[in-house]
């Protein structure tokens, strides 16, 4: 009986300790690759930035504008909880044109730590 219980809170814990699953756009982008594969399938080239903006929020994205040679949107997201010690981190590049419409998406990820 008390290998039973032990077996089950064993299973409980580890199954529960998982954190919840990633049901994002990042989801499986684990290197440049797939990462790249699904921001541009996200983000088509041609839409506005205020719904590319909102795409990539919904998808736990910080973004912000930014204007150097081309005006741009910059988004960045990182896994991990408070206590992680080395975090995947997501970033996206958006250009826009002068009717703020996306034309060009660019990614990148890696790992970021100590």
């Amino acid at each position: 009986m008390t290998g039973r219980i032990l077996f089950l809170a064993t299973s409980l814990a580890l199954l529960g300790g998982c954190g919840p699953r990633d049901a994002t756009i990042t989801h499986g982008a684990d290197g440049a690759p797939e990462w790249s594969r699904h921001l541009a399938s996200a983000v088509p080239v041609g839409i506005t930035a205020d719904a590319a903006r909102a795409i990539m929020t919904r998808n736990g994205f910080t973004c912000r504008s930014g204007s150097d040679t081309v005006a741009h949107l910059w988004c960045e997201k990182q896994s991990g909880g408070r206590v992680a010690i080395v975090r995947r981190r997501w970033q996206a590049a958006l250009s826009l044109d002068e009717r703020q419409r996306v034309v060009a998406v660019r990614g990148s990820t890696g790992l970021i730590g100590p």
